[in-house]
């Protein structure tokens, strides 16, 4: 099917689904201005050919999911996508192949810049991932999921209270621009684009017992009234992607959290992170009946249902500018597998090489997925892929190679290391 026809077909499905739109691209209420308003819309794209080794998908018995932030992520709207166009982005051939030598069957990417005709991630497939890096298999996705979220689109208010509006810091998400550190899911499977659900807009203050920041010295809201009325919990989006695996759909559940870090006493941020992974353990734990998506429909997860948790959470169980508290919502949840971690060689040795604040982490390294700052905080686990226990986990890894080992040179294309897991 031509390209731009499935995109129009599938616009137009999401269209009928939300009852109306205010153009091709973002639905929503007639008498709405607020350009993030897209009515839980979804943007699809599908590559033009099949994916390579896609007709032995129905003899395999083991899937491969993952999450990988990506960090193509640029100052200015646009930049992105000129760059992947020229099909010599660097960074972009290094990351194209770390996924080519991992191939994994469904792929979170976070910090991947939107654009809302989906031309990065078109550029992105056809000329990076369809291309063999260094002798490595090409690899292609024909199911493909996108959608607006938080980051960059101005809340109105100055959220950072430095006398100033309309600066990164005062979006919804930080961001320089709408869009930016945005998320892309990729499949070899189909995704059931009708049920998907999005959760961009759901405000903080409708989560009960939230952990609303208090200023310390006047012991009161950090934020006022005004800006509780419309601050959104997720600073970028939370979506549940609903994949076909054969006779199982798998609820991918993607987002990307706040980091815990560059605020006050308030801890703002790191209440935020908090709250924004809490958000997914309610929601596959029958604690969500509060929950509403951009939709409208409300509630969380089917009881029993398939899901795996991905994404860069921005939080370590142990270390790192969070109080560990956030990340143990997750470790200690009854539906969620946690007993075998992800782990990698490269790990250990670049915790040891590089010393200073590694040396005195309590985490495994073995298990960190991101290389941060060597005096604060050190390298640490804040990627995950974490299954429901109705799933068989059959291996698991982090793509982190030491120095010397096929693929060590691809480390460096950005400061976190891809998560998979097999699953049966």
């Amino acid at each position: 099917m031509d390209i731009n026809l499935t995109r129009i077909l599938a616009l137009f499905l999401i269209g009928v689904a939300t009852l109306g739109c205010e153009n091709a691209v973002t639905p929503g209420s007639n008498n709405s201005t607020d350009p993030t308003n897209n009515g839980g819309a979804t943007n699809l794209t599908s590559a033009e050919q099949a994916d390579e080794g896609s007709k032995t998908d129905s003899l395999k018995t083991t899937v491969r999911i993952a999450t990988y932030n990506v960090s193509l992520n640029r100052q200015k709207e646009g930049e992105l996508v000129s760059e992947l166009k020229t099909g010599n982005s660097d960074q972009a051939k290094k990351i194209a192949e770390v996924i080519q030598r991992t191939r994994p069957d469904v792929l979170l990417l976070n910090e991947f810049d939107y654009d809302e005709r989906g031309a990065g991630i078109d550029a992105f497939q056809t000329l990076y991932l369809r291309k063999s890096q260094h002798e490595q298999d090409p690899i292609g996705y024909s199911h493909v999921f996108f959608a607006p979220v938080n980051t960059g689109y101005d809340s109105g208010y100055d959220l950072d209270k430095n006398g100033k509006q309309g600066e990164p810091t005062d979006a919804f998400g930080f961001g320089q621009f709408p869009g930016k550190y945005a998320m892309v899911v990729l499949s070899r499977y189909p995704i059931d684009v009708e049920n998907v659900r999005t959760f961009q807009k759901f405000l903080w203050n409708d989560m009960p017992d939230n952990q609303w920041p208090v200023d310390p010295e006047t012991n009161k809201s950090y934020y006022s009234d005004e800006v509780k009325a419309i601050f959104r919990l997720s600073s970028k989006s939370h979506w549940d992607v609903p994949i076909k695996i054969g006779e199982k759909t798998i609820h991918l559940l993607a987002s990307h959290p706040t980091p815990p870090a560059f605020d006050g006493p308030e801890d703002r941020n790191g209440a935020r992170n908090h709250d924004e992974i809490r958000m997914f353990t309610d929601y596959v734990g029958g604690t969500a009946d509060y929950l509403y998506d951009d939709k409208g429909v409300k509630g969380g997860l089917e009881k029993g249902a398939h899901f795996v948790i991905a994404g860069d959470l921005n939080a370590d169980p142990f270390d790192g500018d969070g109080n560990g508290k956030a990340a143990q919502q997750l470790m200690t949840h009854a539906n969620i597998q946690v007993e075998e971690i992800p782990a990698s060689s490269g790990g250990p040795h670049y915790a040891k090489a590089q010393g200073k604040a590694n040396d005195s982490q309590q985490g495994n390294p073995a298990y960190d997925t991101a290389d941060f700052g060597d005096v604060r905080p050190g390298n640490l686990r804040v990627d995950y892929c974490l299954p429901s226990k109705t799933l068989t986990l059959k291996a698991t890894g982090v793509y982190w190679p030491k120095p010397g080992e096929p693929g060590g040179d691809l480390v460096g294309a950005s400061d976190h290391r891809m998560v998979w897991i097999d699953i049966e």
